[in-house]
């Protein structure tokens, strides 16, 4: 009697068993349900596919809006390869850049779910966006993430995130015209620039890093050291953009541009090519100072 008891429980407890591991498998394949549904692509169909000397695009977006960004994109590269194609590991002869141009941001994040806070996005081999069309200028985000696929597939660069994202900025918030982007002349229709009235609030550097609207550009170069860039992901871009600007259209620090590209904008790298770091610092201030005047 006692031995069949013995087999009766020994039964129940792999019986038992067997449902706490097909329990755990279903809730596994649930999870996985959930995280693919949340993060992974979806399908994806572009209507339209065109070809260009250097970019092959795919787009569901309209015919006239694609050719309208392949336009502002021929005008990114122009102007891009014009400034920075003496640099030594640009890539003259390079395979087609991909683009992926969606109709509106509802598909784009349908699409890519789980972006956050991105309007756009860079993942080699694809540059992709949507078409702001109920923005001014519904081509900035492109420009923007374009760079950074120049950057990486052309020019080859290996940049710190300051000047990875400021040169980004630098050539999407520059003015597009009809067949020239004006690269420096600054659009106020962009992003970071529509933010500026957060940046250096008063006319006085040590009263802004007190109250918080400049953060002082050794954290900036470093990245690290400076306030939560959670909370502060606009100032954090403003001061990108504003300080490859400033080394951009000054003078007498764009001579040694190209240098610090090269050279990847560090800290060490920065000093010896631009010049000492606090000295820099009042003289980008003034410079942003002037820079919200015409804004």
């Amino acid at each position: 009697m006692q031995a069949q008891e013995q087999t009766h429980d020994a039964s129940l407890s792999r019986w038992s068993l067997k449902r706490r591991r097909t329990r755990l498998l279903i809730y596994f394949l649930i999870l996985l349900v959930i995280a693919a549904w949340r993060y992974a692509p979806r399908p994806w169909h572009p209507p339209i596919t065109i070809e260009t000397p250097h970019h092959i695009v795919f787009s569901s977006a309209t015919r006239q809006q694609t050719e309208q960004t392949i336009h502002a994109l021929d005008l990114l590269y122009s102007a891009y390869s014009n400034r920075l194609g003496s640099l030594p590991r640009f890539e003259r002869s390079h395979q087609k850049l991909e683009v992926k141009l969606f109709k509106d941001r509802a598909e784009f994040r349908w699409v890519n779910p789980n972006l956050g806070w991105a309007e756009a996005f860079y993942r080699e081999p694809y540059c992709q966006a949507y078409f702001s069309s109920e923005e001014t200028n519904p081509y900035h985000w492109m420009l923007h993430e374009s760079v950074h696929q120049l950057n990486h597939e052309v020019a080859h660069l290996r940049l710190e995130k300051w000047l990875e994202e400021g040169l980004a900025d630098y050539f999407a918030t520059s003015c597009l015209e009809s067949n020239t982007l004006a690269v420096g002349r600054i659009d106020v229709n962009t992003y970071p620039v529509w933010w500026m009235p957060e940046l250096a609030t008063t006319p006085d550097l040590s009263e802004n890093i007190h109250n918080g609207s400049v953060i002082p550009l050794r954290a900036i170069i470093a990245n690290r050291g400076g306030p939560s860039i959670n909370s502060h992901f606009n100032l954090y871009y403003l001061h990108w953009w504003s300080l490859t600007h400033f080394i951009f259209e000054t003078p007498r620090y764009r001579a040694h541009a190209l240098e610090l590209l090269q050279r990847g904008g560090g800290l060490e790298a920065f000093e010896q090519t631009i010049g000492p770091l606090e000295q820099v610092q009042m003289e980008w201030h003034a410079y942003v100072r002037e820079l919200k005047k015409r804004f």
